[in-house]
């Protein structure tokens, strides 16, 4: 399946994003290595590596399933098939979260943190104003709240006699 263009460009902004990211950590553990508090060696390289590659691999297949999807008609089927991508997607994380935690040949931190930095990379374009969510197709809806709301009705003034206990 080829990727739509918008599709393409914010999954390039998010491995971008995530390589950026990924160096930013390398860095931080380079400095910290300096002055001995971590060890900055390949376990640091070869599990953050694997980490970005986990984590735009997922964001990847949000893409692919979401623009698989538009096209169902079926509105079963669309949910059944975003909802199995999003447990395959969570699951394939955990493992990877296990594996960086308990082989070691993977530094655990540095390879759990780049699943946290699409979301960071969102996070920086939105705040930049480099990432606006389109806007709603249909017509504008006013949600406001009234300042003078309608009276509830007045209960009534006798009790009613419907029976029951004697």
């Amino acid at each position: 399946m080829k990727l739509q263009p918008e599709s393409k460009k914010e999954l390039t902004r998010i491995a971008c994003g995530t390589a950026i990211c990924t160096a930013v950590m390398w860095v931080i553990f380079a400095a910290l290595h300096l002055v001995g508090w971590v060890k900055f060696d390949y376990t640091v390289v070869l599990g953050s590596l694997i980490g970005a590659a986990v984590a735009i691999g997922n964001f990847a297949g949000i893409c692919i399933v979401c623009q698989k999807v538009i096209d169902e008609q079926d509105e079963k089927r669309r949910k059944a098939t975003l909802q199995a991508s999003y447990n395959v997607r969570m699951l394939l994380q955990a493992v990877w979260i296990i594996v960086a935690i308990g082989a070691p040949v993977f530094q655990p931190f540095a390879g759990v943190l780049p699943l946290l930095f699409p979301r960071v990379t969102i996070y920086y374009l939105q705040i930049t104003g480099k990432y606006k969510p389109l806007a709603p197709a249909g017509p504008s809806v006013d949600v406001s709240v009234e300042d003078d709301p309608e009276p509830a009705p007045e209960p009534e003034a006798e009790p009613r006699d419907e029976g029951g206990e004697t």
